[in-house]
């Protein structure tokens, strides 16, 4: 077996020098992400979290010319996306710009460990087309798995250097621009941006005369900025990530050798003799490759502490594209490095035992799997939220003792440095470890499970969200509020919709997508300028209706049964709204022709008063929203605003109604659904299908997969029914809850559900829910169809509908007097 290793890791080796991103320049494929303007400026590119990232590498996965599975797409983003290292060099005031030079090479000291770890990593050989990712995203993956320091000064040093963990910087210049910004948003002055040609960091005024130093430990170590720019890290609730790490772990893990150090430092002489002879591949990829490089640099410099840790904060904390550390030293192993050593050691090291219980599982799932604050990857221990327990339970000193101090070795021999270590490894090396278990139990005070799972959002929210924007807005303000919208509801391709409308006419400004990274990108200042500003709810209510009824038809065409809800969320700045009676016309149309639309204000000044008669219930349905240019209160503020649409129910319709609501019965249609453990799943069926209703409607709810029970509940006053609930000032049966084990179904009959209601619109909805109680034991592959589960362990169920009927405004009257007639016959009889 050890030839065959040696033989392997030639092979590796012999391709992984063949990689771009295993050179002394910047690869080709990324170059532009370092040359056109607006690449450079990291304001046009998503900001760097887990869902963008997830959702990025989803986009790989599901490309048609793409078939790779997690163990080929894990090794091929490292060897195509990552490029570790990359700095830009300040040229002397004296030396003319050249348009054939770019200003930036990979020259900070991780770039020699990447470049070690493509030559162990196994590669498949294969490339991924340079079109396989637009532009913007391919820069946004790259500069969310690529780490380097950008150390250079920028003006905001005075409020930077005070950061805490858990506290988002709020006024702070921006760190690409030279105008101080006192909010959360980074905004390039494009014209700033090309007058500094190539370089993509701006200077203060002043530095034209500052000349960088020329070795490399001075540009690693003696930069200007007392908070320097991490790059390569994705914000995560569980603290922030350098993701790199984790998915080199990943890869590593997923085909696990023992590497021959002789193999690593072929044409090198070895300075240490006394280390193991080889090394497992997860190792060097993550707690390994960190500790080696913190143990090389600090040691060189005559350290004999080695430190680890270098915490610090998000430029924002809800536009988080720039990651500043606290301090310029200890920047070897940060404390995003660690987490995503950590969290790639666990999942690398784990991985086998997850693919032997689901072979097809994707990176993407992993990642989301892992990510979560309930369930985990086949194993309620094996999440995020889990860190430092796993590091305790997973992480064996001796074995990282031995791994640490061979890669240290090898690491020797290809990473230049300001001095030669002639001996004193092993001491280095343990003296690392231990600071470094104490640094994960004494300062990564990241949020636990036990508060995780209390504080966790127990409904998987699906919602088309139309958000009808006033442009008048500054960009600063709302972008941050919308960005919390997008994150909070859940914005992707297993969940939520968004789609931003002009409150001038109702047009469409950002087209509808599933996708935070392509709404990201496609929502910047820039756009945001073009944006028209005023509002004109009656031109918007038109326009918006034969929008959405467009949509209808296309609904049936589809023979769409339900699904996401429909919120119409105006977001407004403009004062002194005109509603008037044409406003009211335009505004019943839409709800009328639309009967699954809720719509909803927020609005910078009080609008109660004037807008109530165009909302269900005007106190929950108007929102007073006071958002800062700092973006420092948008949780708080926009709290009201998020529940009111996670309150709204998925929708069952008839299909056949569309826009048109001609008389059909949808007959028996069957729609597939699937609900995560731990989780409920709401819905809410509109009176426009069961007026006057005949006694065949009803809906069933019906097992197809999964373990364990589902639960049941209905109301016609709670529009999120839940069991075992106290809801105020209803009565204590307003909810009835019902067992659905392996077999059987549960039935709503709808019947005479309007009894006694005139109308349509007096008639409540029917309200009901699906929960899966939370798994008691490690969840298990059940639902593998990768296209339609979120999670392999995600319980399916079906929604049988049975004569669903449509009602609108043209058979309101006729049913309306129909139920008089009624009523006087009765009572005759009775007189009688």
């Amino acid at each position: 077996m050890y030839w065959l290793a040696a033989f392997l890791v030639l092979s590796v080796a012999n391709g992984a020098y063949a990689q771009a991103t295993a050179q002394s320049s910047v690869a080709p494929e990324l170059r532009e992400c370092y040359m056109d303007p607006n690449l450079v400026n990291r304001n046009n590119l998503p900001p760097t979290t887990m869902p963008v990232l997830i959702d990025i590498i989803r986009k790989i996965e599901n490309n048609p010319n793409i078939t790779l599975d997690l163990r080929m797409l894990s090794t091929q983003l490292l060897h195509t996306y990552r490029q570790d290292g990359i700095e830009y060099h300040q040229r002397s005031t004296n030396v003319a710009a050249s348009s054939i030079v770019l200003p930036f090479a990979p020259t900070f000291h991780s770039f020699h460990r990447h470049r070690l770890l493509l030559r162990i990593i196994p590669s498949n050989q294969q490339v991924l087309p340079n079109n396989t990712l637009p532009s913007s995203l391919k820069c946004a993956l790259h500069n969310m798995i690529s780490t380097t320091v950008d150390a250079r000064t920028r003006g905001d040093e005075s409020t930077c250097g005070s950061l805490s963990q858990y506290r988002a910087l709020r006024t702070v210049r921006s760190p690409r621009s030279r105008r101080s910004i006192d909010d959360d948003v980074e905004i390039l002055d494009l014209k700033q941006l090309s007058e500094q040609k190539n370089g993509h960091m701006m200077q203060n005024e002043g530095d034209s005369d500052v000349e960088y130093a020329e070795d490399v430990s001075s540009r690693q170590l003696l930069g200007d900025s007392a908070c320097p720019i991490l790059t390569g890290v994705v914000n995560t609730r569980w603290g922030a990530v350098s993701a790199g790490n984790l998915i080199a772990g990943i890869a590593a893990g997923s085909e696990s050798q023992q590497v021959p150090i002789l193999e690593l430092t072929k044409g090198s002489v070895l300075n240490y003799q006394n280390v193991q002879p080889t090394i497992t591949t997860v190792y060097p990829a993550t707690l390994s490759g960190d500790l080696a490089e913190a143990v090389l640099v600090q040691g060189t410099a005559g350290r004999t502490t080695i430190s680890v840790g270098n915490a610090g904060n998000w430029n924002s904390s809800q536009a988080t594209r720039f990651y500043m550390l606290s301090g310029r030293t200890n920047i070897e192993m940060t404390d995003p490095e660690i987490r995503g050593a950590l969290d790639g050691f666990f999942l690398g090291t784990s991985l086998p035992d997850t693919l032997r219980t689901f072979g097809s599982l994707k990176l993407s799932q992993l990642l989301d799997m892992y990510y979560t604050p309930l369930n985990g990857v086949f194993n309620t221990n094996l999440r995020a939220c889990n860190r430092r327990e796993l590091s305790q339970q997973l992480v064996v000193t001796n074995n990282l003792v031995g791994e640490t101090r061979a890669f240290t070795a090898a690491l020797d021999t290809v990473l230049p440095l300001a001095g030669t270590l002639t001996g004193g490894i092993e001491g280095l090396v343990d003296n690392s470890i231990t600071n470094l278990q104490n640094y994960i139990n004494n300062n990564l005070n990241d949020i636990n499970c036990m508060l995780t799972t209390s504080a966790r959002l127990d409904t998987r929210l699906r919602t088309n969200l139309y958000i009808v924007l006033d442009g008048s807005w500054q960009y600063q303000a709302v972008y941050p509020a919308i960005s919390h919208i997008v994150e909070s509801i859940d914005v992707g391709h297993f969940g939520s919709s968004i789609t931003l409308l002009s409150a001038s006419d109702g047009s469409v400004l950002i087209n509808q997508t599933f996708s935070p990274a392509d709404f990201h990108t496609e929502y910047t200042q820039q756009r945001h300028l073009t944006f028209p500003t005023g509002v004109n709810l009656q031109t918007s209510f038109a326009n918006i209706r034969m929008m959405m009824q467009n949509q209808l038809r296309n609904e049936t065409t589809m023979n769409y049964v339900g699904g996401n809800s429909t919120v119409l969320l105006f977001l407004l700045s403009a004062g002194n709204i005109e509603n008037n009676a044409n406003v009211l016309a335009e505004h019943r149309l839409l709800t009328e022709g639309v009967p699954d639309l809720m719509l909803l204000f927020a609005t910078a000044l009080n609008q109660l008063e004037n807008l109530s008669n165009l909302v269900r219930e005007p106190v929950n349905d108007i929102t007073t929203i006071s958002l800062t240019t700092g973006g420092t209160n948008v949780v708080t503020t926009m709290t009201p605003v998020v529940v009111g649409i996670q309150n709204v129910g998925r929708r069952i319709i008839n299909p056949l109604c569309g826009a048109d609501f001609v008389a059909s019965s949808s007959g028996t249609r069957v729609l597939t659904q699937y609900v995560d453990p731990g989780y409920i799943n709401y819905y809410r069926i509109s009176p426009n299908y069961f007026y006057d209703s005949n006694g065949n409607t009803r809906v069933r709810v019906s097992r197809t997969g999964g373990v364990g029970d589902l639960v049941i509940c209905h109301s016609r006053a709670i529009a999120v029914p839940r069991q075992n609930e106290t809801f105020a000032s209803v009565e204590t049966d307003a909810v009835t809850c019902q067992t659905l084990g392996g077999t059987g179904n549960v039935e709503l009959n709808l019947q005479n559900a309007c009894g006694g209601f005139g109308t349509i619109r007096a008639c409540p909805p029917w309200f009901f829910s699906v929960e899966a109680p939370a798994i008691t034991t490690n969840p298990t592959a059940t639902c593998t169809d990768g296209t339609q589960c979120r999670f392999p362990y995600d319980v399916a169920y079906e929604i049988e509908i049975q004569d669903l009927q449509c009602f609108s405004s043209g058979t309101n009257v006729a049913a309306s007097f129909a139920i008089l007639l009624f009523g006087i016959v009765i009572n005759m009889l009775r007189i009688l």
